[in-house]
């Protein structure tokens, strides 16, 4: 016998964006589910789950199924584009702007002192 592939099982983010492209399985409310939770219920609704694919398959047709049933594939991951950065970079300063103004104190470190050397 050829031995066992190991394969890497997806982990919970992996398995909420799986959900998402199916209609059926958008009605699974997952807020504070476990990963084992999801996974019968998405086997639950007649699916089954190739974690070594990435994908969902139906394994039995359901009753109250109006349409004809698909495989489901992985949907990309939303890469961050260049605004969402800048918004990021934005925020994180007005963070810090907020908690100097809390905490004046601070400027009087001499670390911080050094680099405020001649801004007042």
């Amino acid at each position: 016998m050829p031995p066992k592939e190991d394969v890497k099982l997806m982990t919970l983010g992996e398995l909420k964006r799986l959900i998402k492209g199916y209609n059926d399985l958008m009605s699974i409310d997952t807020k504070g589910m476990k990963r084992d939770d999801l996974i019968k219920q998405i086997e639950g609704m007649g699916y089954t789950i190739d974690h070594k694919n990435k994908t969902l398959k139906l394994t039995n047709k359901s009753k109250a199924m109006k349409r004809k049933p698909i495989n489901v594939k992985m949907p990309a991951k939303k890469e961050k584009t260049t605004q969402d950065k800048e918004k990021t970079k934005k925020n994180e300063r007005a963070k810090v702007i907020k908690f100097i103004l809390k905490n004046k104190d601070v400027l009087n470190d001499p670390e911080v002192a050094k680099l405020h050397k001649g801004v007042k």
